[in-house]
């Protein structure tokens, strides 16, 4: 082996060794330009500083078209994940779980970002999952919202009834560390 091919897989190995680790975050954000916080100690946006969230459609998993904007009079989760995301793995039972208990309430909603349908839809469907995600493999849905983007997988970003951004949540998410900020923004809406 050549020292050019060593090197260049040790290169390749690092780069796969931060992605990994960017995927297991554990931080919540709740400003765009704010610093990562311990999750179960960050609070909700101000209703009077939230930002719009952005009118983003695509094309769901299923072929469907969703509009974010469509779903304006409930709270929208909105969760960045991929099939080969073991954290993503991880916390989808949770979100299965708060769809299902805050069904009418709450809508949820998944952006697969850098998979492939055929991987993405097998992993819901292993999953049991039941709500729409996005189709994304270029990450085009996630640039739409800009500076408050995922920068690692999972991620989570809670919209209130009136399309403002309330927060950002970075890692895994537990249907525990999320109802908190449900029962505001559902008393909110």
């Amino acid at each position: 082996m050549t020292r050019a091919s060593t090197h260049h897989r040790l290169l390749l190995a690092a780069a796969a060794l931060a992605l990994l680790a960017g995927c297991t975050l554990g931080v919540a954000e709740n400003s765009p330009g704010g610093g990562a916080i311990n999750i179960e100690t960050v609070p909700l946006v101000d209703v009077a500083e939230r930002q719009p969230a952005p009118d983003v459609c695509g094309e769901t998993l299923e072929g469907d078209e969703l509009c974010l904007a469509d779903l304006t009079g409930t709270p929208v989760l909105v969760n960045f994940w991929a099939s080969w995301c073991g954290p993503c793995a991880a916390e989808v039972p949770e979100l299965v779980d708060v769809a299902d208990a805050y069904d009418g309430q709450v809508s949820v909603i998944g952006v697969n970002t850098q998979d492939s349908r055929t991987n993405a839809r097998s992993f819901e469907r292993d999953q049991g999952v039941d709500y729409p995600s996005f189709f994304d493999p270029g990450a085009a849905i996630a640039a739409q919202f800009g500076g408050i983007a995922p920068e690692a997988l999972p991620s989570t970003i809670l919209v209130d009834a009136d399309g403002g951004i309330a927060v950002r949540l970075l890692g895994a998410v537990s249907r525990p560390q999320l109802e908190p900020y449900l029962a505001e923004l559902i008393a909110d809406a």
